[in-house]
């Protein structure tokens, strides 16, 4: 298990099921629920798991591990794990992510973002402004000049006003989001919203928006792809090929299709189009960008910073 998924002066291991019982380790956090943070947990997972409630649901139903293996904990709230205190914060990355902020017996305080998209209103935070954190466990995805994108709102508004202009010119235009499994939801219930349509997703798609617990996504989401106008489909469906058979699904209804592809920081105002298919790679990014972290770290002055993104050894 690599050094930067243990905290030092604890049994705590984070995001770390790759690597069966660790030793020494007696509680192993998940900050949120992606692949690349939970991998190696299944339905036999017997390791004690903590994690908050919306992950919590997402670990029980779609990976099936047993409840009693799932600690759940409260956000915003000092809580103890194995004689340690810990506090679950907003981590704004998808729904169920968190940050840990860990206060350890030796007067040590170590913060561990998870993944996250640093935000303004993150130093606003009572747990955070009072505390002077030590360590920062930084997830450092874009950690380089270049990587500069639009905030999560512009690029909703941008997708939003696009796809209404769209809808108006033609409404035989359908609509379709790509997603992976948790994360992206603010999109497609943004066109939802605009164009005064449910939002139609997979069995399983639902199935996971219902571990949300969230009454605006439970009363905007359906299963009947005729009930909507707005469809969200696996990210590696929107190619022109795959869109354009889609289409011919709905050609009562629809002779138009415009798709929204929101990942990283991909962006052009000019959509790629082939026929009646035009796709936007919008982005609607869910870490930092360069600045948004620079002004993170420099508000909360961390002694130490360990990476946790593209860390080598």
């Amino acid at each position: 298990c690599p050094f930067y998924k243990k905290i030092p002066g604890t049994k705590f291991a984070i995001d770390a099921f790759h690597y069966g019982e660790i030793q020494g380790i007696a509680a192993y956090f998940l900050t949120h629920f992606h692949s690349d943070h939970y991998g190696g947990l299944t339905k036999k997972s017997t390791l004690p798991i903590y994690c908050n409630r919306i992950t919590g649901n997402l670990v029980k139903s779609k990976l099936r591990v047993a409840e009693q293996y799932v600690h759940v904990l409260p956000m915003n709230t000092r809580v103890t794990v194995e004689g340690i205190e810990v506090v679950l914060l907003e981590a704004n990355h998808c729904p169920g992510a968190a940050m840990l902020l860990f206060f350890l017996p030796d007067g040590q305080t170590v913060l561990h973002t998870g993944d996250f998209r640093a935000d303004p209103s993150m130093e606003t935070c009572p747990e955070l402004l009072g505390c002077r954190v030590q360590t920062l466990y930084l997830d450092t995805t874009y950690c380089s000049p270049e990587y500069a994108f639009p905030t999560q709102q512009e690029v909703i508004n941008f997708a939003a006003n696009t796809a209404f202009e769209l809808v108006t010119l033609n409404p035989r235009t359908l609509v379709v989001c790509g997603s992976y499994s948790v994360g992206k939801e603010k999109v497609f219930l943004a066109l939802a919203e605009v164009l005064g349509s449910k939002v139609c997703l997979s069995r399983d798609k639902y199935n996971t928006m219902c571990c949300l617990e969230s009454e605006q996504v439970r009363q905007s989401i359906t299963t009947d792809w005729k009930a909507a106008r707005v469809h969200v489909l696996p990210m590696m469906h929107l190619s022109f090929k795959k869109l354009q058979d889609y289409l011919a699904r709905f050609s009562a209804r629809y002779d138009q299709l415009v798709a929204f592809k929101p990942t990283g920081w991909t962006f052009s105002q000019q959509p790629q189009i082939s026929g009646s298919i035009s796709i936007y790679g919008i982005p609607y990014s869910e870490h930092s960008s360069f600045l948004e972290m620079k002004r993170f770290v420099q508000w909360l002055r961390p002694l130490k910073i360990i990476p946790t993104v593209n860390n080598g050894s």
